[in-house]
């Protein structure tokens, strides 16, 4: 390899072009530099014998920014990735720094350009339809493994291709007390795709193994036919029908997908769908939007419902499977006729397979019986030097969850474990069609924490653009009735997992529905859903925005309180009133507020009698006007004022 200043990229003496790191990592620590291998994934193991900083094994979203957060940090870090699709010439393996749902991603963006009804109609045969899919699927993966292995490239990071396993310290280094030779007693094995094999030391070691499929036992998984949630990937034709067992979102975003492809869908659910949906902390509007969704496709969905027996399964492909069912519902069918099957019924970490849980173990990992590693608030195992990140954890299992765990991890790693904090709330997306996305607390988990919630709703209709492109959708913002702030955000519909990032800043900064409603947004836009979302919430208040002035003018030297317990007010009141009918008009009303000594505009008290006045006859009585201060009360209590 070479040192240039300028250069980044130069032809070897084979011919191939090679990346070459950014002279400026070079020249300032040189000796972090590994050599560039002739393939991708591949090192030769004479370039790997100095000791590392970090080792990250797992080469997911999480994997890839754990390194790339050492490389921030100036550490030397490599990657040790088993691929999870067999790599290309150049050794790129396509699913390298996908997230675990990435096929499903790449089938979704697919089923929606494409127009399977119209191919089919011009005389495609559904192999080269398939065909076409398989191969923008293959675009779209491909794309973002070569964006991760450039990406690491450009900050110095190394990839090994191979199986890794951690080597517990022998015996006779256990007197060891340095902290130089401690560090040297980290190990790695790694058994190389390439062939051979190297052990590797390190200072320390970020475990983002990931996760695998649960596959319920009885069921004959082949890959061909019967599938998971993994190898769903390896399907090599268009079905023409579908049955999916479970109720989460991975079910839910395939039975779209499927559908999406023309294929005629089943779900199965042990259960019912609306609870698997409620325990996943979806909003009942969304969830119930959501199942009404799939219904209007057409999806069939049997709940209550188990699979009993595969009792015919053709090896000729063009042959429907028979699937044999068992259900609470005497209605419900008792055998199904389809092409595939497909296993969406959750997932468990990757520990035993992918990593030797004995090589974990037997290093000092603790393993709850869940099968996830046990880490601290910091996310070190039990074993000292050794984190964990991502799906392997306990914890949402989510890509921008792991990405954010494997980024703190590294960071208390090496930069001392007061320095990282984790986050407590997180945006949820379900890409399935439409979106889903939500932030914070639905109503009903509010009013279980103690808010006295309310909900503004909008429609996706509500707004211009989505009356012309998409008008099936809902946003919906929870709030706080006494302080208006803006406690939960869920939306389904069109851009649904764009728009909840704006809702969370809303959340996070404790936003109000008023605050919301005195926002410019672009016109023609999904987030002038959130101005009427919060105009519907406001809607729903008893004071909301339009009392926020006249509440503000009514404050005083005297907090609200003390004039009512006092009896002042009701004595001004009675004052003022000399007909003794407990009611006042506007002029009465101002002599009120000037007697307490309150100097308001009369312009602010003629709005108060249009607020309060229902019946329309231009008066205010003495329990509506009682009533304003009571509110006043409980807002000045709120804010500290005794």
């Amino acid at each position: 390899f070479f040192f240039a200043s300028e250069l980044k990229m130069v032809k070897g003496s084979d011919n191939r072009t090679k990346n070459i790191y950014e002279a400026a990592q070079i020249q300032s620590r040189p000796e972090l530099v590994v050599p560039l291998p002739d393939a991708v994934g591949n090192i030769p193991n004479e370039h790997l014998q100095k000791k590392f900083d970090l080792i990250v094994i797992g080469g997911g979203p999480a994997g890839v920014a754990g390194a790339l957060k050492a490389a921030y940090m100036g550490r030397r870090a490599i990657i040790i990735d088993s691929p999870k699709i067999q790599p290309d010439k150049r050794g790129i393996d396509p699913s390298f720094g996908g997230p675990t749902g990435l096929f499903s991603k790449a089938l979704r963006e697919a089923a929606k350009k494409l127009d399977i009804a119209a191919l089919q109609a011009q005389g495609l045969d559904n192999d080269v339809i398939w065909k076409q899919v398989r191969n923008m699927c293959a675009r779209l993966a491909l794309n973002n493994a070569e964006s991760q292995v450039a990406l690491l490239s450009k900050f110095n990071v190394a990839y090994l291709q191979g199986k890794a396993e951690l080597v517990p310290a022998p015996p006779e280094k256990m007197h060891l007390r340095t902290a130089e030779e401690l560090s040297n007693m980290v190990e790695v094995y790694v058994d190389k795709r390439e062939g051979g094999s190297v052990q590797l030391t390190t200072e320390k070691i970020l475990i983002c193994a990931g996760s695998t499929a649960v596959r319920l036992p009885g069921i004959p998984f082949d890959g061909v036919r019967i599938f998971d949630s993994d190898n769903i990937f390896h399907l090599a034709f268009l079905p023409k029908s579908v049955v999916i067992v479970g109720a989460g979102i991975i079910a839910i975003e395939f039975a779209k997908i499927f559908r999406k492809l023309g294929s005629a869908v089943t779900v199965i659910v042990r259960g019912t769908a609306m609870d698997a949906l409620m325990r996943l902390g979806l909003d009942l509007n969304v969830a119930e939007r959501l199942i009404q969704a799939l219904l209007d496709d057409e999806v069939l969905i049997l709940e209550d419902t188990s699979i009993k027996e595969f009792t015919s399964v053709p090896q000729n492909l063009q042959d429907p499977m028979v699937v044999s069912l068992q259900s609470k519902d005497p209605d419900a069918p008792k055998q199904l006729m389809v092409d595939i099957y497909l296993a969406a019924t959750g997932r468990t970490p990757k520990i035993t397979r992918g990593l030797g849980g004995l090589g974990l173990e037997a290093s000092g990992v603790q393993i709850a019986k869940s099968g996830h590693i046990i880490v601290d608030e910091s996310l070190e195992t039990a074993a000292e030097g050794v984190f964990a990140a991502g799906d392997c954890i306990r914890g949402p299992s989510l890509a921008s969850t792991g990405v954010e765990q494997a980024q703190r991890a590294v960071a208390n790693a090496f930069g001392g474990k007061k320095g990282a904090t984790g986050v407590d709330s997180f945006p949820i997306g379900v890409w399935t069609i439409p979106e889903v996305s939500y932030y914070g607390l639905t109503k009903v988990q509010a009013l279980a924490k103690g808010f006295d919630a309310e909900e503004g709703v909008a429609s996706y209709d509500s707004c211009l653009r989505g009356r012309v492109f998409s008008p099936d959708g809902m946003l919906k913002l929870v709030f706080d009735k006494h302080t208006h702030i803006i406690i939960g955000v869920h939306i389904i519909g069109t851009d649904a997992c764009e728009m909840v990032h704006y809702g969370m800043d809303l959340v996070a900064r404790k936003a109000t529905i008023f605050d919301v409603i005195n926002t410019l947004f672009t016109a023609v836009t999904f987030h002038e859903l959130f101005k009427e979302a919060a105009l519907d919430g406001n809607s729903r208040l008893e004071f909301g925005i339009q009392w926020q002035e006249v509440l503000k003018r009514l404050r005083s030297d005297t907090p609200a309180k003390v004039l009512l317990e006092s009896g002042v007010l009701q004595d001004k009141f009675n004052e003022i009133d000399t007909n003794g009918d407990g009611s006042i008009d506007e002029n009465e009303l101002w002599a009120v507020f000037k007697g307490l000594g309150i100097d308001i505009p009369q312009v602010i008290v003629t709005n108060l009698v249009n607020l309060v006045d229902d019946d329309g006859n231009g008066t205010v009585e003495w329990e509506e006007f009682e009533r304003i201060y009571q509110v006043l009360a409980d807002i000045e209590e709120r804010q500290g004022k005794k």
